[in-house]
């Protein structure tokens, strides 16, 4: 018997059916928006422009010069610009005849050093070389300026004023003369040793005060680029122009030894920040890994130079005379790679450690452990005390029982793989020997202890490091009195501008999904928002609810600026410039800032 089913029932049904169908097809829809996966942008490689004409045979040197600039830095796996310079010179021939300037001629109240310099009789014969070719003393000591005491001055003093980079780098040398005294005897004592020390001429005021700090993140970084950013933003001397590092020098360099000056162990590329920051982009595409900060550091003095009448080196002098009065680029380029964009008129001395651990995260779910159990054992817990007889001494914190097995090497195989896959570490201050025992104890126990700090700290006052600073440009120690002292000064400062325009994130594609854009030695990197993964932040992680609360439809899609053109001509005592939006591959972008600027002339 067949049963008669209602006409209106079926139509119910039929509404029901469309209605949960449809239903089901937006909810398809909608994970597939979430989950849809973009493919990788493709490979963007490195484009340098043309090269310049060769500049015209130098007479004297018999060199010539050229240069180029980048057009488009490498990205997304491309080839990167890095280790390519944007300068070059070649040996030439001419038959000009070298046309030097007259030596300068001491007055009759100077002592003439045999390198042409020119210092005050009264400093010939008193002991202190205040020639820098030492031929003021060639003869006996009439009159020391300190009498029969002999004070040593310490690496703090030495160092003083050295330069710093606009864009991160260790520069190479140190414009000053920091031997010279002026016949002066100016002394501050060492707190560190109970002892006096004589502070250089350049040096105004040297202060001892020893600070010890150590900190830890309170979190643990789920993803890379977050702690990335924070290292690139801590690293760069201005955050004017974004996040733009240049931390590997390209140019040829007029120094003796290819090493940096900023004290310790700065000087070895393995153990500064810029090599942790290199590690760690390693790490920019490999998931289920999350990191924690140690950051200790160990202040010894603060610094301030004198404003006037400061002794810069004999080399400083040479080289900045060798810079052409016509500019070329190359050239200046390689001044700034040597003594920096800037130097330091005042800082503080000291050194610093920083530890960052790479824990798996995977493992951490395994294990159950909590955040708080981590940061118990992956401080070091130094508190350090300055006695004037003992030196630095420390009391450790004292460590629970169960960090051997958290963040130890020695775990057992049975409880599986290690919280900690690796320990970066960075050390800058301090002697090479000491920074290696540091190393060596972390890669051998997953920890720091104490005796392996204690024995860092006290070498840091040997070889103390630049730990901040505040800088002023470096073409202000070029005298003025130096001919075309003024053309000199301009070139440089035009040199420093078009310095960080060349290294700059407006040669670089647009990053998705609000990412930052960074520019590290020649490579562009797009730094995503949590939520987001890819080469370009393209994609929306799977477990997006679990790294961020901002929701994927709020976030806005942000293009790059172009590079600013060329100013304009100058007109009614203003110059423009104007620069455009670079929203390719992108929906909807826009860019934050005016696309047009003015300045007077």
């Amino acid at each position: 018997m067949r049963t008669e089913v209602p006409v209106v029932l079926l139509l119910g049904f039929c509404v029901l059916s469309q209605a949960l169908s449809l239903s089901g097809d937006d909810n398809a829809i909608g994970r597939r928006k979430t989950r849809e996966v973009m493919v990788e942008p493709n490979p963007v490689d490195c484009v340098w422009g043309p090269w310049s004409e060769w500049t015209p045979c130098n007479n004297c040197t018999k060199i010539q010069y050229r240069s180029r600039s980048v057009v488009v830095f490498g990205q997304f796996n491309g080839k990167s610009c890095q280790g390519q310079p944007n300068g070059e010179q070649r040996a030439c021939t001419t038959m000009g005849i070298c046309k030097l300037d007259p030596p300068h001629v001491c007055s009759s109240t100077e002592f003439t050093c045999e390198s042409g310099a020119c210092i005050k009789s009264r400093l010939a014969c008193n002991g202190d070389l205040d020639c820098e070719d030492s031929s003021d003393e060639d003869c006996e000591p009439v009159r020391r300026p300190c009498g029969t005491q002999m004070y040593d001055t310490n690496e703090q003093g030495r160092t003083a004023g050295y330069g710093v980079n606009i864009l991160g780098m260790e520069p190479r040398m140190n414009p000053f003369n920091n031997d010279y005294f002026n016949g002066v005897c100016n002394k501050v004592k060492n707190s560190n040793n109970n002892q006096y020390n004589r502070l250089p001429w350049n040096v105004g005021v040297l202060n001892y005060e020893t600070i010890v700090d150590e900190t830890v993140s309170r979190e643990i970084y789920e993803e890379t680029h977050t702690l990335l950013r924070e290292l690139m933003t801590e690293t760069k001397l201005t955050v004017s122009a974004g996040l733009n590092l240049k931390i590997t020098p390209t140019e040829k360099t007029k120094a003796k030894s290819n090493t940096t000056i900023s004290g310790g162990i700065g000087t070895d590329v393995d153990y500064d920040r810029t090599n942790m920051i290199k590690e760690v982009t390693e790490y920019t595409t490999i998931k289920n890994k999350s990191f924690m900060r140690v950051k200790g550091h160990v202040q010894l003095s603060t610094y301030r130079m004198r404003s006037r009448e400061l002794e810069v080196a004999g080399e400083f002098l040479e080289h900045v005379k060798s810079l052409p009065l016509l500019y070329e680029k190359g050239q200046y380029f390689s001044f700034l790679e040597d003594y920096g964009t800037h130097y330091t008129r005042n800082g503080k001395s000291g050194g610093e450690y920083e530890l960052i651990y790479v824990l798996n995260q995977d493992t951490i779910k395994d294990k159950k452990t909590t955040e708080r159990k981590l940061q118990e054992c992956i401080k070091v817990g130094i508190t350090a005390n300055i006695d004037t007889n003992i030196g630095i001494g420390g009391d450790a914190h004292i460590k629970p029982g169960h960090c051997k097995d958290t963040v130890g090497k020695n775990t057992d195989e049975k409880e599986g793989k290690a919280l900690v896959d690796k320990v970066i570490t960075g050390v800058r201050g301090g002697s090479l020997e000491t920074a290696v025992a540091m190393r060596t104890q972390i890669k051998k126990e997953g920890l720091l202890d104490i005796s392996t700090y204690v024995n860092w700290a006290r070498s840091v006052g040997d070889s103390p490091a630049l730990l901040r600073s505040e800088p002023e440009p470096i073409q202000t120690l070029i005298p003025l009195t130096m001919a075309d002292a003024n053309i000199r000064r301009l070139n440089i400062q035009r040199a420093t501008q078009e310095y960080e325009a060349e290294y700059n994130t407006c040669k670089c594609k647009p990053c998705h999904n609000g990412a930052t854009l960074a520019l590290l030695d020649g490579r562009c990197l797009c730094l995503c928002l949590p939520q987001f993964e890819g080469l370009a932040c393209q994609n929306v992680k799977v477990d997006n609810n679990k790294n961020s609360n901002i929701p994927v439809e709020s976030v806005r899609q942000e293009g790059n600026w172009s590079c600013w053109t060329n100013w304009s001509s100058c007109s009614g005592g203003k110059r423009t410039r104007t620069r455009r939006c670079n929203t390719e591959g992108l929906t909807g972008a826009i860019c934050r800032g005016d696309a047009a600027n003015e300045d007077y002339c």
